[in-house]
This record gives structure tokens, C-alpha cells and sequence, in this order.
């Protein structure tokens, strides 16, 4: 089981998007492919192409298709001590994330066009505005056209999840469930009027 590959698709799906997970794999790429989800929101007009590269739940509404890549901590090297090191963070990226190795896994889709939005869900992002733009460079150079991150996919289904709702087998609906069941999770928004 891949929970981040379940939170991910989750999260499409709660935003009105059919999802189509891609399960093709190429044994000659030396590098892993990243996970791959073609998304669909027929109630969209369709994509805007000035739509923002840092991509939060609000800009999903200006979005009819696009294929999502993920790159998470189950399928890379990252790690807790990136998220305090932009440098490393940067560095990671690097290596992690190329025009080959994005190439091969958009080559997953069933009907591949060169036309197609790419969204990478990545880990995390620099704090440093200055670092953000050097990697968001370097990332549409690879192809890629926004990005969105794992934690805006958890928080905005934390936000949206009940710990009453009917999780009909889907696993990360229910982890999330249980986080709130138990008074592990809660709302980001309401923390701040706790203190």
C-alpha cells in the first residue's frame, strides 16, 4: 500500500476529478518512474494556461485535465532533514527530478500528448522565496508546470474529512478518520485560536 498515492488520489477525486491511475512499467529506465494519475473535471471549461506554477486546491477549478506525477517519500530519498535545509532540499530535487526521468513517466499514460498540464506533487518546498523560484525554474525546465504539495493535499483533506463519514474502503479517507476520531488531526486554521 502507498498512502501518499492513495492521499493523492483522494484528494483529486474530493475536487470533482475523475482519476486514472497509471500501472505500466519500463524495465530500461535506470531511474524509477514516478507514480502517474491523468486527471479529468468535465464541470471545467478548461486549463488556463495563466494559472499560477505553485498550485494550492483553489486553482483546481481552472484545471479540466492534466497528468499528475508524484514524487513522495516512498518513492525517492527524501527524508525528515530536508524539510530544514533549503539547500539540501534544492539538492534534492536536482537529482531526483530530470527531462528523462519526468519523460519516462508521463510515457505511463494510455493516450501520451505533448499538450498535457503536468503537475509534480512533491514533498516539500524551500522556505526561502529566492530558493523557491531557482527550483521552480529548474522544474519547468524538466517539463513541469505547477506544482502542488503534499502538505496542502493532507490539509485540505484533514479540512474536508469527517470523523463520521462512511470511508467505503478507501484507506486514506479512513487513516484520515481515525487521525481525527482520535484527536490526532485538526483543522490548521484552528490552531492558531487555541493559544
Amino acid at each position: 500500500m502507498n498512502v501518499e498515492h492513495d492521499l493523492v488520489r483522494a484528494y483529486f477525486e474530493a475536487n470533482g476529478f475523475w482519476v486514472r491511475s497509471s500501472k505500466k512499467t519500463l524495465a530500461n529506465y535506470k531511474k524509477s518512474v514516478l507514480p502517474l494519475f491523468e486527471i479529468f473535471n468535465s464541470s471545467n471549461t478548461g486549463t488556463n494556461s495563466e494559472i499560477s506554477f505553485r498550485l494550492f486546491t483553489g486553482d483546481l477549478t481552472r484545471i479540466r485535465t492534466a497528468c499528475i506525477c508524484l514524487l513522495g517519500w516512498e518513492d525517492s530519498a527524501f527524508s525528515n532533514e530536508l524539510l530544514s535545509s533549503d539547500a539540501k532540499l534544492i539538492k534534492f530535487f536536482r537529482k531526483e527530478v530530470d527531462p528523462q526521468r519526468i519523460e519516462a513517466s508521463c510515457s505511463q499514460m494510455l493516450n501520451p500528448k505533448k499538450e498535457n498540464f503536468l503537475i509534480l506533487v512533491v514533498p516539500a518546498l524551500p522556505k526561502a522565496e529566492s530558493k523557491s523560484i531557482e527550483l521552480f525554474d529548474s522544474l519547468k525546465e524538466s517539463g513541469v508546470c505547477g506544482v502542488i504539495t503534499l502538505s496542502s493535499i493532507l490539509e485540505n483533506l484533514l479540512r474536508n474529512t469527517s470523523a463520521n463519514i462512511e470511508t467505503n474502503d478507501n484507506s486514506a479517507y479512513h487513516l484520515l478518520r481515525l487521525l481525527k476520531a482520535y484527536g490526532l488531526a485538526t483543522e490548521p486554521q484552528l490552531d492558531i485560536f487555541v493559544k
